[in-house]
């Protein structure tokens, strides 16, 4: 566990909390016969306090909603159960995915949480044996890095981020992942330990996925993006076209990710050597921004949500 204990801070709600608290205040009303429902009405009252979830629960209640749909009574006692006493966050925990940390049903459900058609369970193998220590300091490093040289986007990432899970990550034809994100595991980074990486490349990977988190937590009711999923264009992160909300979150994320290499770059305390690496950075960085924002400029309709972000986002690269 990383502590920052000695950073603490009002933490002010975001839209997925107030859903959340919302959502299950519901569940607990409506499940009410059930033990331990009202242990659901207690955890809302927590997240309303400013208290972050373990990414275990986001994970459960996702499977409580399938077994409320599939009204299937045994599951639900036991989801119920677990969601309940699923502690709050104590800040960001590093885990290896292994048997060890997770055991063998957690290990499934946490591939089960990141799966998608793009990330197979496949793709996301356990950490060797004592590899982990070593695993361990890199993260921790990079944590520091973000902390000690960039302030808001550390404060990004401990708004929503409370886990860090560590795999290595296989070969999915010539292609591997380099790190991921899932709202059904809302406040969790999945991230390939087996990519080489500078310092600085491992802690703008978590940048990266932390600001998918953040999306998923500023809009998680509303549309960002108006056009069909069917709908196709390029996108600045992948090779292959992807929909307009898929291209929405890369530039959402590359706005962040400029903005923390500007950080790096500007701050006394980095080294000459990460300077010109963060420099670098950013023009890579603001050249990806601009292209995927051309693309949503040209074809996406836009939501007044979407709009905002975006604006704010733009700002973010621009003017800095």
């Amino acid at each position: 566990m990383l502590d920052k204990a000695k950073e603490a801070k009002s933490r002010e709600l975001l839209p997925i909390d107030r859903r959340m608290a919302e959502s299950l205040r519901e569940l607990s009303a409506a499940l009410l016969d059930f033990p331990h429902a009202d242990g659901l009405a207690a955890q809302a009252a927590l997240v309303e306090g400013g208290f972050l979830l373990e990414p275990t629960a986001y994970s459960t209640y996702f499977q409580l909603l399938r077994a409320l749909q599939a009204n299937d009574q045994q599951a639900l006692r036991a989801l119920i159960a677990t969601l309940a006493l699923t502690p709050t966050s104590n800040g960001v925990a590093i885990r290896m995915l292994g048997f060890d940390a997770f055991g063998r049903k957690g290990v499934r459900t946490t591939r089960d949480d990141f799966a998608s058609d793009s990330l197979l369970h496949t793709q996301m193998g356990v950490i060797p044996a004592g590899a982990g220590p070593r695993m361990h300091r890199k993260l921790t490093g990079a944590l520091d890095l973000i902390a000690d040289l960039s302030s808001q986007a550390w404060q990004d990432i401990t708004d929503v981020t409370t886990e860090i899970v560590a795999a290595y990550g296989t070969m999915r034809g010539l292609t591997t992942f380099d790190g991921c994100s899932s709202l059904e595991r809302y406040g969790s980074i999945l991230i390939n330990m087996r990519r080489d990486r500078t310092p600085l490349g491992l802690a703008e990977t978590l940048v990266h996925e932390s600001a998918h988190g953040l999306l998923f937590a500023l809009s998680c009711n509303e549309h960002r993006v108006l056009n069909p999923p069917s709908e196709r264009h390029a996108s600045p992160l992948r090779h292959d076209p992807r929909p307009l909300d898929g291209i929405y979150h890369a530039v959402f994320v590359l706005a962040r990710m400029f903005a923390f290499v500007s950080d790096v770059a500007q701050s006394p305390n980095t080294t000459q050597t990460m300077r010109a690496e963060a420099q670098r950075r950013m023009d890579a960085r603001r050249k990806n921004f601009l292209d995927g924002y051309a693309v949503l400029q040209e074809h996406a309709r836009l939501t007044d949500i979407g709009q905002s972000l975006l604006d704010d986002a733009y700002a973010r690269v621009m003017m800095a």
